[in-house]
């Protein structure tokens, strides 16, 4: 038939005529069928077997699919370098994109080809060292590479970082804005991603930007992807999709890996999502053509199920989002404007008083941190990235951006995780349009101020400012709810009328405007501050204002703020981390290093006078385990836990320093390693810090690691406790083969896993323990320890 090329006008309309299907798994695929081994990627058979690949197509297209995605998973140059494959890099992307052409164009209906792109394995800044530049460049050169060769479109999978996805984002969308651009993450059974990113914070990101289908695959089953599917389908404004697994992979008696869930099941649960919304259906590891066949008969010619879409209004970042109404708290106290000492910190790269006050903010109420660096000329891109970074490293609440170049602007804005506020832009039509782009390319909130380049004396003037800039903004196809404006705040000492600003409040609420004020303009330069703020927002807030940058250590204003919204019926938003009792934990959880440090000191005087052996058995030891609890009960997340680790360390070393020879206080000793084959660190890497921070000595030998090379560092450095991580599919394996070549070495050792690919099941049939997650991985090398002392 007529091949119809590809664009996103037309993907739009043929997304909502019916349901559309993507296809099922690669790797699991070629794994058992056999055509790849070891540490092989499968992304190399585009070059070494185009047929194998041709004829898996080939099945998927005649099943039902409508879309084909390129073999090309794990195709970026960074993976296929430390595979060893980086020389076959652009023959394998040309080739990929080749082959499921060949096949679309001989099917008997229009089947489109998406160039597929995921993770580069290893974790970004902060929490790890890749540069948010290079990944960004590494994707941007893959995306260009699929262009080239003719992809339809593109999707973006199984992202657990919301970071990561964003990077990937900006790239295709650097390459080309005509074709269409699906992107999806991938979430544990709690709704949270491994880096702490609820499906609420990642819809409200992509909501703004610019591609053409938001979803979830990977990891979890039909039936228990079913609870995300149903929030991706209430908040998400943009077509969505889902892509399960077909169960857990179980161990055959030649050694393949099959996976539980059959067609018909697959099929039966998937119809639950196809009720909740779903535009495009698929599958991922274990399923294959017999899947997409069994769910194209069961509901192929159905349209997609109308939804009730909800707003989300919320200003977030990675891990938090708070909601924008009915009234939102922004902290002022990061902001370097007149304070010399303050600046030249900033201007030599210290940011400890930032994070200090980060999280003093937080803990004061602000749901919001407004970040002003003062007087940016002796500054540079390096100084906002780093400050950006620091705050997403220590977990602080979202972030305002109050940032006056451009440059620097778009510096932070590329590096921050999450749906910002910015602050601020006069209502011109050249200073609008820079931050309409903006908004468009990064997403986020805008703060209008209600002037163009001199201050409206007048409600009215400032008013119909305001409302034209409004009306001018949404023109350009930026919703409303994204938009405030500020009235502006003159100081009172100045004789200014303050009846001004709160007229213009009552105008623009009446046309249901959202407003924002910088609250203390008002007091500047006079005596007793804090009643008059307190003051202004009660009457501003009786007027309708929707949220202030405040000084949310004034205890008055605060306390007015919180009558003022009871009164009006605007109930409080609590702080992220609440109900944390323990002083210590708190600290850790924070990252504060120097109260953490001042608790842990003021236990060896005084009256307790506690030795450093005790403190670290009866107190660290405790904390990081009600760390850990906290972390098992989703009331913190992975960004937490490490933070807490990293925190703990150098407090840990100090008191081990103290502690004298012959009393160990080591828990055991770890050697970590990933599989043969297995180039995926993150997990490894997340369980090992958390491992040394509950007083384990990790010694972590790398990834791609042979069972021989194993078994020579087991034997060399003699560790209680071996740790293995395996993410693929196809290198799950190699876990068996670790625990037999040490069995058949005679060194009788424990054996923990780890990894997407593992399961309870495979570890009884490797002989190995299973670890889910970091904190599990803890509680049973605790236990494996305790069972192996003397008398157990």
């Amino acid at each position: 038939m007529p091949i119809i090329l590809m664009n996103r006008e037309l993907f739009s309309r043929i997304v909502n005529e019916r349901i559309l299907f993507l296809d099922g798994a690669y790797g699991t695929e070629f794994f058992k069928r056999r055509h790849i081994e070891g540490k092989t990627p499968v992304e190399l058979l585009n070059v070494t077997n185009p047929k194998a690949v041709y004829e898996l197509q080939r099945e998927y297209v005649q099943a039902g699919s409508d879309f084909l995605l390129t073999n090309t998973f794990s195709a970026n140059r960074y993976k296929l370098e430390k595979l060893g494959y980086e020389e076959y890099f652009v023959d394998i992307n040309k080739q990929a994109v080749n082959i499921a052409k060949d096949v679309a164009k001989f099917s008997d209906k229009n089947v489109y080809v998406l160039g597929d792109i995921s993770s580069v394995g290893e974790m970004i800044v902060p929490f790890g060292e890749l540069d948010s530049e290079y990944v960004y460049n590494i994707f941007r050169e893959q995306a260009q590479l699929l262009y080239d060769a003719g992809v339809d479109g593109f999707i973006i999978e199984t992202m657990s970082d919301l970071k990561e996805l964003k990077l990937a984002y900006l790239a295709v969308r650097d390459v080309t804005q005509e074709l269409p651009l699906l992107v999806s993450m991938t979430f544990e059974e709690n709704g949270v991603s491994v880096t702490g990113t609820s499906v609420e914070v990642y819809v409200s990101l992509f909501n703004d930007l610019d591609v053409d289908a938001i979803g979830i695959n990977c990891t979890l089953t039909p039936d228990l992807m079913l609870s995300l599917a149903r929030k991706l389908a209430l908040f998400s404004r943009k077509p969505i999709f889902t892509e399960p697994n077909a169960g857990k992979p179980i161990l055959t008696g030649d050694g393949r890996l099959l996976y539980k869930t059959s067609p018909e099941e697959f099929a039966v649960h998937m119809e639950d999502h196809v009720q909740v919304g779903m535009n495009i259906i698929g599958g991922c590891c274990g399923s294959g053509p017999e899947h997409i066949e069994y769910m194209m008969k069961m509901f192929g010619n159905r349209r997609a199920m109308k939804r009730n879409v909800e707003k989300l209004d919320v200003i977030s970042n990675r891990t938090y989002m708070v909601n924008i109404s009915p009234f939102l708290i922004v902290g002022e106290r990061i902001n370097a404007s007149g304070k010399k000492k303050f600046q030249e910190k900033i201007r030599n790269f210290d940011i400890e008083n930032i994070l200090k006050l980060a999280r003093e903010q937080g803990n004061e109420g602000a749901q919001v941190l407004d970040v002003n660096l003062g007087n940016e000329t002796f500054l540079s891109k390096e100084h906002f990235k780093k400050v950006i970074v620091e705050l997403d490293r220590v977990v602080s609440i979202p972030l305002s951006l109050d940032i006056q170049s451009e440059e620097f602007l778009k510096a932070a804005l590329f590096e921050y995780p999450g749906r910002p506020l910015i602050n601020s832009s006069k209502a011109t039509k050249e200073e609008l349009d820079k931050k309409i782009a903006l908004l468009k390319r990064f997403g986020g909130v805008l703060i209008i101020l209600a002037m163009g380049n001199e201050i409206p004396k007048s409600a009215q003037e400032r008013y119909k400012i305001g409302k034209w800039a409004v009306e001018y903004v949404t023109s350009q196809g930026i919703e409303k709810d994204r938009i405030f404006v500020d009235p502006l705040v003159l100081p009172f000492g100045a004789n200014e009328d303050y009846n001004v600003t709160l007229e213009t409040i009552r105008l623009l609420s009446v046309d249901s405007i959202k407003t924002s004020i910088g609250l203390s303009n008002f007091s500047f330069g006079m005596p007793n501050r804090e009643s008059l703020n307190a003051s202004l927002l009660a009457l501003a807030m009786e007027r309708g204002l929707c949220g202030a940058i405040i000084n949310t250590a004034e205890q008055t204003t605060m306390n007015i703020l919180t009558g003022m919204k009871k009164m009006l019926k605007k109930e409080a938003v609590e702080a992220p981390v609440q109900g944390i009792e323990n002083e210590l934990v708190k600290a850790l959880i924070q990252g504060d290093g120097i109260s953490a440090d001042k608790y842990v000191t003021s236990l060896s005087s005084g009256t307790s006078q506690m030795s450093p052996l005790e403190i670290v058995q009866n107190v660290l030891a405790k904390a990081m385990e009600e760390i850990g609890k906290l972390y098992a009960s989703n009331k913190i997340f992975l960004p937490h836990l490490i933070l807490a680790a990293e925190t703990v360390k150098p407090i840990f070393a100090k008191l081990t320093e103290m502690i004298p020879e012959g009393q160990s206080i080591k828990s055991g000793r770890v050697l970590l390693a990933t599989v043969e084959g297995d180039i995926h660190d993150i997990g490894k890497k997340i369980v090992g810090t958390v491992l040394e921070s509950s007083g384990f000595e990790v010694i972590d030998i790398g990834k791609d690691v042979p069972a021989q090379v194993i078994l020579q560092k087991t034997v060399e450095l003699k560790p209680d406790i071996v740790g293995l991580s395996a993410m693929m599919t196809t290198t799950v394996v190699k876990v068996g083969e670790v625990v037999n070549t040490l069995k058949g070495a005679g060194i009788e050792i424990p054996v923990i896993a780890g990894g997407a690919s593992m399961n309870e099941e495979l570890a009884q049939r490797f002989g190995c323990a299973y670890g889910k997650d970091a904190q599990e991985a803890v509680e049973i090398c605790n236990e494996l320890m305790r069972k192996a002392k003397p008398g157990n």
